[in-house]
């Protein structure tokens, strides 16, 4: 039997869901945080082995072969599992979907507060400001009904972007729309193929395993939260 994949990451979902579904819709071995026994007490530990090649996580484990990145992770979890995208259509499609996705968590770092960033502070790094309330205002009236609708676009009138319907990109995307919809319940009110998207992936038997903490990944906090 093949040795399990090992994801490692803190118990929030920020860059952590998407790898955990693609992980879990695989059909792979393999092992979270849960049941990995990895808190963030063990972070310091772990960052000082140098798995981890830009200090940070997620990180996939994989025998001796540590892979940092979550584009890189959801990637070679795909290309382990055939869900990639079964045709050079698809696999683009996917690509298309899984930048779309890093675009709309890069926006939500900018505008949208965190369990411990608020709206015009500076992160942790000391050097990314948060955008202020009138920032915060205009990400939600302009920004965000476009990127909305071009996806809208792109599923040409379907529930799904590629044949099947479950790449890793499609994934990697549900995982952002999630966290945005957990801070705007009425997100797909203008999008309607795209709220059918939404609601499909969210009933597959895997994503739900893995939203409601009974996956090997364990229990989830809400990374982005709305202004107090």
């Amino acid at each position: 039997m093949a040795e399990p994949l090992k994801l490692y990451y803190f118990p929030v979902m920020a860059k952590g869901l998407g790898p955990a579904l693609v992980c879990e819709l695989s059909g792979l071995s393999w092992l979270g945080p849960k049941d990995l026994g990895f808190t963030r007490d063990d972070w310091p530990k772990l960052k000082e082995s140098g798995k981890c090649a830009f200090g940070q996580l997620p990180l996939l484990e994989v025998g001796s072969t540590c892979i940092s990145q979550s584009i890189a992770i959801v990637n070679y979890v795909g290309k382990l599992a055939g869900t990639e995208g079964a045709t050079p259509e698809d696999f683009a499609t996917s690509q298309t979907l899984l930048a779309e996705g890093e675009d709309l968590y890069a926006a939500m770092q900018k505008f949208q507060p965190t369990r411990s960033v608020k709206l015009g502070e500076y992160g942790r790094d000391g050097i990314t400001l948060k955008g202020n309330a009138t920032a915060h205002g205009k990400f939600w009236e302009e920004w965000v009904p476009d990127q909305l609708q071009k996806l809208e676009t792109l599923l040409k009138g379907k529930s799904q972007f590629t044949a099947k319907g479950e790449t890793v990109g499609e994934l990697y995307l549900w995982a952002m729309l999630h966290q945005m919809k957990l801070c705007k319940s009425e997100l797909f009110s203008a999008t309607p193929k795209l709220g059918e998207f939404y609601a499909r992936i969210a009933g597959l038997a895997g994503v739900k395993k893995v939203v409601s903490g009974a996956s090997t990944y364990g229990e989830w906090e809400q990374y982005f939260v709305n202004p107090e």
